[in-house]
């Protein structure tokens, strides 16, 4: 007979969990229950010691049930009635699973308790036998924790169907106004994805907490489960199975996520002792595992719903008096799920009738659009059948169908504006209100164009800074003239993120995009602090006004340290050698932007995130043009002069245009305040002259001369004596 489950310790049991399924290379990971328990147990430790604690506990609680049990299982005349609900996060897509495919699914469950559904009467001998009906029964809420009227089925639009356990405190942040009370409800979170642990490959099934890993009522008492795998009997008895670990079983094998390693127990009297299967479905009289006790001599139960083989069945009469012993335990709260209190609170098994929960959704997941622009909104109101629905904007917005459930709504006006959305039914209705960002799309480059950052940070640019250091105009060192931008990696600290943002560009007008003849480059010099510093710059391209961004290209740490400043731990201060010039019209997705009329191109530099703290990146340089054609040459392509200089009087500006253009000329000074403001003419070709200070406005002092030519800005220092 096997070792009572008191004496087994989840402590060196789960030494394995993490990167197993990688070494077996599965697509699929049935379960990530221990796995995620471990993840816990090490970041709190506190939390093992108080589960092992409390499970030895339970297990003595079970012992006694077992010799107390009354046809095969404890507290018979007791039907254990747990009231559902099913959370369903979702972005608009096929996670959005149906009312009636959840409904079909939790039947399935309920069969598998009861020893009902079709297959049961497959069971291997003596297993059949030992298969009973549970008395456990699973019922949707249909009164939510405010008193409310509930389907028991709750769908959020939320991000977090991509749900990742990894980064620090995703515990309590994944969870955080989602779960329902679980001494009340047994929570069922349908998410999209379950990310897999670091070192892992394939899709997380789901994965829950045996009860006592977290304090009772803790928001992490629920089940989280892939959507996706619902829609045949057989898929949902995943989802008995995460049941099963909520009600304390363990895997066959034991207390682990690898099934096929090592013969382990259980603690279930009436389980053979197992190495577990990884799908298949091997025969029941064939083990690696030396079964010695009838009736179980030599046999393996390879159907039960707590393996992983591809033909699971069944539970055991041990397994069946386990759950219940769970269900009757104060530990976790389990026994306060199926009183008559709780299930009058919830009204779990009443047949709802709710007026509907209004919301909706951009078919994008983007709420940001351009003034002129269109979003297509879709009607994903739930909590009854919808009869009818009804959309009302604000501002200048045109709805295309007010009563269509997926309406195209354009936006005329940059400002924010509202939608409202009311769905009803024959019991009531409700309304939800999003604002929509519509932002400014009117292009501000519209031709040749270069920044060479001469005059200070350009005040039509952005910066988006995270934490801290962020990007500075610099003198120390540039490629053109005498400034450039810097971001001092030295202080920038684990993954710090920091970007310079373009103002709009006209690809329309700015024939270069579908010309080959015109790219698009800038200049940077960079260091790596060490060989296992991962700085990242990536160059991303909006067309939507900034609502969302696709990297262009992204350049590591390795590629841009190459040729430039290499690996050093010395501050770096680039030499003229060390500059670099990066053709971003050269990448493979940059096409993609020619046919937009609205583009924003960004510079993003991300920190190490492991380390922090590098060394320096320098860009400088940018320019739309033809190939070769520099600030420097630009100058002289156009004869642009700037004289006298130092002057104590009247400056004369001259340029030389070959072709008709667009000129503008400003002074301003040191601080970046604007002394004489730009007045932008349209110039014929041919020599022209303009004087500037004719009156002496300008005191003496450094003056900066920024010359606009279509776009283009070329700058030059001024002395005033």
């Amino acid at each position: 007979m096997k070792k009572q489950l008191q004496k087994i310790s989840i402590l060196t049991a789960m030494l394995g969990v993490f990167g197993s399924f990688a070494q077996t290379n599965k697509s699929i990971q049935p379960c990530a229950t221990y796995e995620s328990m471990e993840m816990h147990f090490k970041n709190n430790p506190s939390a093992r010691a108080n589960y092992e604690n409390l499970q030895q506990i339970l297990a003595e609680q079970v012992k006694q049930n077992e010799k107390n049990n009354v046809a095969g299982k404890s507290n018979a005349a007791v039907v254990y009635t747990i009231p559902v609900v099913f959370h369903v996060l979702h972005q608009g897509g096929s996670e959005n699973i149906s009312d009636a495919t959840i409904k079909q699914a939790l039947q399935w469950v309920n069969n598998d308790y009861a020893k009902a559904n079709s297959d049961a009467t497959t069971t291997a001998a003596p297993f059949f036998s030992s298969y009973i009906n549970s008395d456990i029964v699973f019922q949707l809420a249909t009164i939510d924790p405010n008193g409310n009227c509930t389907n028991g089925i709750v769908r959020h639009v939320d991000s977090r169907t991509s749900w990742d356990r990894n980064p620090a405190g995703a515990f309590t942040y994944l969870y955080n106004g989602i779960t329902w009370t679980p001494s009340k409800y047994l929570n069922i979170i349908l998410v999209k994805d379950i990310v897999a642990a670091t070192g892992q490959v394939g899709t997380v099934v789901g994965y829950t907490f045996k009860p006592n890993t977290w304090p009772t009522n803790a928001v992490q008492d629920a089940i989280v489960y892939n959507s996706a795998f619902l829609g045949n009997m057989v898929q949902a008895r995943s989802l008995s199975h995460e049941i099963g670990h909520w009600f304390n079983l363990s895997h066959t094998w034991g207390n682990t996520n690898n099934p096929g390693v090592a013969c382990g127990d259980d603690g279930i009297t009436d389980t053979p002792v197992t190495k577990g299967e990884f799908g298949g479905c091997a025969s029941s009289s064939i083990t690696a595992c030396t079964q010695t006790s009838a009736p179980m001599t030599g046999l393996n139960n390879v159907q039960n719903i707590m393996n992983y083989s591809d033909c699971p069945r069944n539970f055991t009469t041990g397994q069946t008096n386990a759950m219940r012993t769970a269900a009757a335990s104060v530990l976790s709260g389990r026994n306060n799920l199926w009183t008559t209190g709780n299930l009058t609170a919830t009204g779990a098994g009443l047949t709802p009738n709710c007026a509907p929960i209004a919301e909706y959704l951009s078919t994008t997941n983007i709420y940001t659009v351009c003034a002129g622009g269109t979003l297509v909104l879709k009607d994903v109101s739930y909590n009854g059948t919808i009869t009818s629905v009804s959309w009302a904007g604000s501002g200048n917005v045109a709805i295309s169908n007010a009563t269509a459930t997926a309406p195209t709504v354009t936006f005329n006006t940059v400002g924010v504006e509202t939608i409202t959305l009311t769905a009803s039914n024959g019991v009531g209705s409700s309304a939800i209100t999003h604002t929509i960002q519509v932002k400014d799309g009117t292009p501000q480059i519209t031709g040749v164009y270069g920044e060479s950052f001469e005059s200070g940070y350009p005040s039509n640019w952005s910066i988006i800074n995270n934490q801290g250091v962020t990007w500075a105009t610099t003198n120390l060192a540039s490629y053109d003239g005498g400034t450039s931008m810097l971001l001092d990696g030295s202080s920038s600290g684990v993954g710090q993120i920091d970007a310079m943002v373009m103002p709009v560009i006209d690809g329309n007008v700015y024939n270069f995009f579908a010309n080959p003849t015109y790219s698009l480059s800038f200049a940077y010099a960079y260091a790596r602090k060490s060989g296992t510093h991962n700085d990242i710059l990536k160059i991303e391209g909006s067309k939507d006004c900034g609502a969302s961004w696709t990297t262009i290209q992204s350049l590591s740490a390795a590629s841009m340290a190459s040729g430039s400043g290499e690996t050093t731990a010395a501050a770096f201060v680039p030499t003229t050698a060390q500059w670099k010039i990066h053709d971003i019209s050269q990448a493979p997705i940059w096409p993609s932007f020619s046919s937009a009329q609205s583009i924003i191109l960004k510079f993003t530099f991300i920190e190490d995130a492991t380390s922090g703290f590098g060394n320096s990146i320098y860009i400088d340089a940018l320019n739309f043009n033809s190939p070769g054609v520099g600030f420097n040459e630009l100058a002289k392509q156009i004869k642009y002069m700037v004289y006298p200089n130092p002057s104590n009087g009247t400056t004369t500006v001259k340029f030389n245009i070959s072709d008709e253009a667009k000129i503008g000329v400003e002074v301003i000074d040191v601080l970046g305040k604007v002394m004489i403001p730009s007045k932008t003419t349209t110039y014929s070709p041919g020599e022209h002259i303009i004087s500037l200070n004719q009156n002496n406005t300008l005191s003496k002092g450094i003056y900066f001369v920024n010359l606009s030519y279509n776009g283009a800005k070329l700058s030059t220092k001024l002395i005033i004596e």
